[in-house]
């Protein structure tokens, strides 16, 4: 159980790093894709996208380095929950042909109840990371018990690659599923 939240951190830490990262750099278009979910004031949109941002980078970080690594995960979840009933509020309004906002490896998809669902499962993930602790890639536990080898060990290493791994295949499979669907489209056309 402690590998299974330690490869779940590490995906999670991607995730929100990767997202926020496409957020900063197309800050204009993620303030105007929350604008377009139609559920804050507009005089709150800035202010929301840049917290939203930024809120991501500081959670991925500290899943990524192990620093309160819990908390942060309770966070990501509460975020993810946040996301998943703007989605939902609108999906409800009959919108979907919105762009998602989601940015980074997930990428940007129209509004679905598969995004839901994906939440749902990402939300999983942090509660589970939330509840089982990990010494893996631990800094907090390392800084306090000054034993680097353990948690840095040969152990995290390969840890380390089977959740890129883990990242990569779900990457692929997503990229799968959008040429599928693309696919599709145009046999439609036809």
């Amino acid at each position: 159980m402690e590998i299974a939240s330690f490869i779940f951190r590490m995906i999670l830490a991607l995730l929100f790093i990767s997202s926020s990262v496409s957020k900063i750099k197309n800050s204009t278009t993620h303030a105007s894709i929350v604008k377009d979910y139609k559920i804050l004031p507009e005089r709150s949109i800035r202010f929301f996208a840049v917290l939203d941002t930024y809120s991501e980078w500081l959670i991925g970080l500290l899943l990524l380095f192990g620093l309160y690594y819990s908390w942060a995960a309770l966070a990501g979840s509460g975020l993810l929950l946040l996301y998943s009933v703007a989605i939902v509020v609108n999906l409800l309004r009959g919108r979907r042909e919105i762009s998602c906002g989601c940015g980074g490896i997930v990428g940007n998809h129209n509004l679905s109840w598969v995004l839901v669902s994906r939440n749902v499962l990402l939300i999983a993930m942090c509660l589970w990371v939330y509840q089982i602790p990990t010494t893996y890639g631990n800094l907090s536990w390392a800084l306090e018990t000054e034993n680097f080898r353990t948690v840095y060990g040969e152990e995290y290493w390969t840890l380390m690659i089977i959740a890129l791994l883990s990242t990569l295949v779900i990457l692929i499979g997503q990229h799968l599923t959008s040429i599928r669907k693309k696919v599709h489209e145009l046999v439609a056309q036809k």
